[in-house]
C-alpha cells in the first residue's frame, strides 16, 4: 500500500518527470538472501541461529512429559526398555528435567557344550537439568541405579545378584545447521564400571524424519562391545514418535554380528503457533 500512495503522489502531467520516472530501474529482491541451489549448499547453511519457531520434526526430547519405549536386538542379546521423563518448565526453556527408566534383557553365551545366560534387569531416577544454546539442546543428569541379575548355566537358574550404584547421563541434540543434526548419549554407572556412548549424525529429510550413520560403544567388568549402524529417528504419526537403527555389532568375545533397535515415544501433538 505504501508504493501504491507513493506513485500516486508523483505529478504525471509533466513529460520530463514522467521520462524520469521510467528511467527508474526498480530491483525487487534486493532484501532477500540468496537460496542454496545445491543439496551440499543448503546442507551446511548454517546462516539462521536458532532453531524453528514451529518445528514439526524434533527427534530430541523436550516436550513437558512424554513416555519412551523401545527394543533392543543382536545375536546374543535382547532388551526391553521404557520410562518417562518430566520437564515442568516446558518445551525450549532450561530448568530442572526428571527421568525414570527400567529395562530388562538377557544375554547369552556359548562355550562349548555350555551354554550361559544372564537375565540383567535395571532401574534408575535420574533428576536433572536442560539447557539450550542456540540450536543445542543439552540435558545433564545423575541419580541412583540399580540392577538384578540372574544367572544360567544350560537354562537353569544357579544364582543371582543385586547390585546398587550412581548413574550419570548426558544427552547433546543438536542441529548446526536446519538440514543437519548431531547427536551425543553417554551413560556411565559404577555397577561394574559400566559405561555406553552414542554419537550420530543425521539429515533432514522433506520434514519427515532424520537419517543417517550412527557409533555406539559400551563396556563393563564383563565385556566390551562396538556397533556401527543407520539409524531413522523422528519419523511421527499423531501423538507417537518413531526411530529404527540397524548395523554391525563386535565384541571382545570374538563374536560378530547385526543389531538392531526399535524405540517409541509417545508425546503430545504439535500445533502451529504454540511452543513446541
Amino acid at each position: 500500500m505504501l508504493g501504491w500512495g507513493v506513485l500516486g503522489a508523483v505529478p504525471v502531467s509533466n513529460p520530463a518527470m514522467a521520462e524520469d520516472i521510467d528511467d527508474i530501474e526498480v530491483e525487487f529482491n534486493v532484501l532477500s538472501s540468496e537460496r542454496p541451489k545445491s543439496f551440499w549448499a543448503s546442507l551446511f547453511d548454517n546462516r539462521a541461529d536458532r532453531k524453528r519457531p514451529f518445528d514439526y520434526l524434533s527427534g530430541g526430547m523436550p516436550d513437558t512429559m512424554i513416555y519412551f519405549a523401545g527394543l533392543d536386538a543382536a545375536n546374543w542379546s535382547f532388551t526391553a526398555f521404557g520410562g518417562a521423563q518430566w520437564t515442568p518448565r516446558g518445551p525450549g526453556k532450561d530448568g530442572f528435567i526428571l527421568r525414570l527408566l527400567a529395562s530388562e534383557g538377557i544375554e547369552r553365551y556359548a562355550s562349548g557344550p555350555v551354554t550361559y545366560a544372564t537375565q540383567i534387569g535395571r532401574a534408575a531416577i535420574l533428576p536433572g537439568y536442560i539447557v539450550h544454546i542456540g540450536r543445542m539442546e543439552a540435558q545433564f543428569l545423575a541419580g541412583p541405579d540399580t540392577q538384578a541379575d540372574l544367572f544360567y548355566t544350560n537354562g537353569r537358574a544357579n544364582r543371582w545378584r543385586v547390585r546398587f550404584g550412581l548413574r550419570a547421563a548426558a544427552d547433546i541434540w543438536w542441529e548446526p545447521t536446519p538440514e543437519l543434526m548431531l547427536q551425543t548419549s553417554l551413560s556411565g554407572t559404577t555397577i561394574d564400571n559400566g559405561y555406553t556412548a552414542r554419537f550420530a549424525a543425521g539429515w533432514r529429510i522433506a520434514d519427515l524424519f532424520w537419517i543417517g550413520p550412527e557409533a555406539a560403544f559400551a563396556s563393563d567388568f564383563f565385556s566390551r562391545q562396538t556397533r556401527f549402524g543407520v539409524h531413522l529417528t523422528g519419523l511421527r504419526t499423531s501423538e507417537f514418535e518413531w526411530s529404527f537403527a540397524a548395523g554391525r555389532v563386535t565384541d571382545s568375545f570374538g563374536r560378530a554380528g547385526i543389531y538392531g533397535r526399535f524405540g517409541l515415544v509417545m508425546r503430545p501433538d504439535r500445533a502451529p503457533f504454540f511452543e513446541n
